[in-house]
C-alpha cells in the first residue's frame, strides 16, 4: 500500500510515488499516521458499503478521506487496501502531472 508492489497497479500510495492513476498521502503523512488512519476508519467509519464479499469503510482523519478495503476469506476479514481518496495534500497523477483532489465529502455517500 505506501511503496507499492513490483506490479504498479497495485499499491504505491506514498506522497511523490507519481504512480499513473493513484491518489498519494500528503506529503506531511508517514507511515505511522497512515497507520493511526487505519485505526480510525475501522473503529469509527463515516461511511460503510458492502459487496460480494468486500467491505469498504471511509472516514475523513485529518482533513483527509480515507478509504480502507476489507474482503473475507475462510479465516475471516482481511486489509485488501487502504488509500487516500480525498482531502487536504492528496493528488493524483495523470499523465506525469500531480493533480490537487479536494476534499468532497459527497463521496461519503458512495
Amino acid at each position: 500500500m505506501w511503496e507499492g508492489e513490483v506490479d504498479p497497479t497495485k499499491g504505491g500510495h506514498r506522497f511523490g510515488l507519481g504512480r499513473e492513476g493513484k491518489t498519494e498521502f500528503p506529503q506531511d503523512w508517514d507511515l505511522a499516521m497512515v497507520e493511526q488512519a487505519i485505526h480510525a476508519v475501522l473503529e469509527h467509519p463515516q461511511s460503510i458499503r458492502v459487496r460480494g464479499s468486500e467491505l469498504s469503510c471511509l472516514r475523513v482523519v485529518r482533513e483527509v478521506m480515507v478509504k480502507v478495503i476489507l474482503r473475507s476469506n475462510a479465516q475471516g476479514l482481511f486489509i485488501h487496501s487502504v488509500y487516500p481518496v480525498c482531502g487536504e495534500g492528496v493528488v493524483t497523477n495523470f499523465y506525469g502531472k500531480a493533480v490537487s483532489v479536494p476534499l468532497d465529502l459527497s463521496k461519503l455517500e458512495f
